[in-house]
């Protein structure tokens, strides 16, 4: 099974108990641009201990396992204190989803503006662009700037220039494009 396969199977589960957006290289690869990735980032809406270890108990019934040496409570402890939790399916690393709770207002933004996008035939949702454009000049590696840079070319036509700035000027990055 691919990776798009993977990424699917866990928006179905996770969707069952949450919000979630997904967010960093995952959403260049899935726009088109070609490179290699491990792992899928989710931020997903903070839930209840009962409701995480319920979503927990299925990921495990459903052939995922998580790759922290944590329990289901142990893992809701590292969501609750801002760290990711990684899952993936039982006996591999790779790919894998990185979970996490919302650790800043940007998080939360991608939550509640998430754009709906389509993965064969399947909905799922990602960030704004004008924000993952900015938070990837933010985070300024080679291949965070090329992935901001792909995303910018890619819907120069269709972005709010307006919005992107805002975002950029709240990271206090200049976008250069």
């Amino acid at each position: 099974m691919g990776f798009d396969h993977f990424v699917l199977d866990a928006v179905k589960l996770i969707e069952k108990y949450t919000k979630y957006v997904i967010v960093s290289g995952y959403v260049t690869i899935l726009l088109g641009r070609s490179r290699g990735t491990e792992d899928v980032d989710f931020v997903i809406e903070p839930l209840h201990r009962k409701e995480f270890e319920q979503l927990c108990s299925e990921a495990l019934r459903s052939g995922f396992e998580f790759l922290n040496p944590e329990d289901c409570g142990g893992l809701y402890e590292m969501l609750q204190e801002k760290m990711g939790i990684r899952m993936a399916r039982k006996g591999e690393i790779i790919p894998n989803a990185k979970i996490k709770f919302p650790k800043d207002t940007f998080h939360e933004e991608a939550l509640k503006k998430h754009i709906l996008t389509v993965l064969n035939n399947d909905e799922i949702y990602v960030s704004p662009l004008e924000l993952q454009i900015a938070y990837k000049l933010y985070l300024g590696s080679d291949k965070d700037v090329e992935d901001a840079f792909f995303l910018y070319e890619l819907f120069k036509e269709n972005l709010d220039r307006r919005l992107l700035n805002g975002y950029a000027k709240r990271l206090k990055v200049e976008v250069p494009f």
